[in-house]
């Protein structure tokens, strides 16, 4: 029996069914199904139940879940307790976020780093906030930086960074004459949004499911009769080329903006908005640690949005950060 083992049964049994442990762990269906085989070989108790619907804990199974998590969570003290002897190492922080986020943070936030914070790594991973929560829950990244429509609280602690405004994004090629209204401007009612052909993720996605919140409240239905691949710089593409618009933070497109190649309309009546914020996994011992990493990330946020790169409410005091970096 290894923690590998272990590990590959817990989020088994917390996702439900192999298939989604699958996607969580970013590994192949079989290679878990095969580790699964040998614990319950080694143990000699068949711990759970495989159905077409997923996976339950048997009877020895719900024995064993109390036991492995036990195990882990010690496993993972071990760890911390050795961090300290780590001296002169770079303590490397893994943080999970969207791409919309990434564009604006990416960047300043390694920049940062690598300027005033020589004893910090930072590896960033993008994705799907679905696919964020997933690396968070199963302790593949330490920090997710997501919004409130994907908060799990069952196993995060979460802290608000901004309010983040919505706005409706469009080409701003004059090749394309069905957006010329648009261009003249300067604001958008989200009623008015239903005239147009939109490009919109699933309500699998945090931002698809605000979407349908929206109309939900406001009794607008939108066009989502467009294909999307769900990969923004793909219907940044398609944006770009006039097939259609789209509803995004500024963090998302400011670059395009600037080069102008798309415009930007801020959405009315009601605006548009979500919070955006830092999560840590509760089960983690070391959580407190993230607490001045995530101090970074508010000082790395609030330049961004002082830049109108981020267009939004801040959700912290911003001052003293700004202050520093002046």
């Amino acid at each position: 029996m290894h923690s590998k083992q272990l590990h590959y049964f817990i989020t088994t049994v917390r996702k439900g069914s192999i298939a989604a442990a699958a996607r969580a762990l970013d590994i192949a269906q079989p290679a878990i199904s095969q580790q699964l085989a040998s614990l319950e070989r080694e143990v000699k108790a068949r711990l759970l139940e495989r159905s077409f619907s997923g996976v339950s804990l048997t009877p020895a199974g719900e024995v064993f879940y109390k036991h492995a998590e036990k195990i882990m969570g010690e496993i993972d003290n071990v760890k911390t307790a050795l961090e300290a002897f780590h001296v002169g190492q770079q303590k490397v922080i893994k943080i999970g976020m969207l791409p919309s986020i990434g564009n604006v943070l990416s960047l300043p936030l390694l920049t940062e780093i690598t300027k005033n914070h020589k004893n910090l790594k930072v590896e960033i991973s993008t994705g799907p906030s679905y696919t964020i929560n997933d690396w968070l829950d199963s302790k593949q990244v330490d920090i997710a930086l997501t919004y409130q429509q994907a908060i799990e609280p069952k196993f995060m602690s979460v802290t608000p960074l901004i309010q983040e405004e919505l706005h409706l994004v469009f080409t701003a090629s004059s090749a394309y004459p069905q957006y010329a209204k648009l261009r003249e401007k300067s604001i958008i009612k989200f009623w008015e949004i239903s005239e147009l052909p939109l490009l919109s993720p699933g309500n699998k996605d945090a931002l698809g499911q605000l979407i349908a919140d929206y109309e939900k409240a406001t009794g607008v239905s939108l066009k989502h009769d467009l294909a999307y691949s769900g990969q923004l710089m793909t219907g940044l593409r398609q944006v770009m080329q006039g097939e259609g618009v789209m509803i995004l933070p500024t963090s998302a497109i400011f670059h395009l903006k600037e080069s102008g190649l798309v415009s930007t309309l801020k959405i009315t009546q009601p605006e548009m908005h979500r919070t955006v914020l830092a999560a840590t996994n509760k089960q983690k011992k070391s959580a407190h640690d993230y607490g001045k990493i995530i101090d970074i990330i508010r000082k790395v946020v609030a330049q961004e949005n002082a830049l109108n790169h981020w267009c939004g409410t801040l959700e912290f005091a911003a001052s003293s950060f700004v202050a520093k970096s002046a």
